[in-house]
């Protein structure tokens, strides 16, 4: 019993010493989530490998590339081609999200399809243009190595409606 005091004492001490905030972090406030409903539409603009801003490989990345609707007052999300419109969400592209308490990572929980959870690090979050990044295989063949891709949206302003499924 004597044992238990002791530390318990030692614990009470250590955290009646050290100062509150240290314990915490200051949020980032470069994301606003809000922003994602700012525009009823975004359109994927370019995707680029780390290190190479400079050089567009949105036809290499096909799966990242489209039309996205977010609804952040649901955590709801769906993709759809851009070419067509036509919706994604019976192949993972819907479902629920959120951002982080830290506001540095985006996740996506698919209501279809075989992946389940998708983390991706939000670069940039704003009125004109949410960027996130993940790391997946190069060119998305399973046998390439990894490298990290950045995807660049900004609102879409183009002729095709959308309309989420759920």
């Amino acid at each position: 019993m004597h044992k238990y005091k002791m530390i318990l004492t030692g614990f009470f001490l250590i955290g009646f010493l050290s100062p509150l905030a240290s314990h915490g972090q200051s949020m980032n406030t470069k994301a606003d989530v809000q922003a994602l409903a700012s525009s009823p539409q975004w359109l994927t603009t370019k995707v680029y490998i780390e290190g190479h801003p400079e050089v567009d490989v949105k036809d290499k990345y096909p799966g990242v590339v489209g039309i996205s609707m977010w609804d952040p007052m649901r955590n709801r999300y769906e993709f759809f081609y851009a070419d067509t419109g036509q919706s994604k969400y019976d192949h993972g592209g819907g479902g629920y999200f959120l951002v982080t308490g830290d506001q540095k990572n985006h996740i996506l929980v698919p209501d279809k399809g075989p992946i389940r959870t998708v983390v991706r690090r939000l670069e940039t979050l704003n009125n004109a243009e949410f960027t996130y990044s993940r790391e997946v295989p190069l060119d998305m063949i399973e046998t390439n190595e990894t490298v990290r891709i950045y995807v660049v949206h900004a609102p879409y302003k183009g002729a095709i409606k959308t309309v989420t499924s759920h």
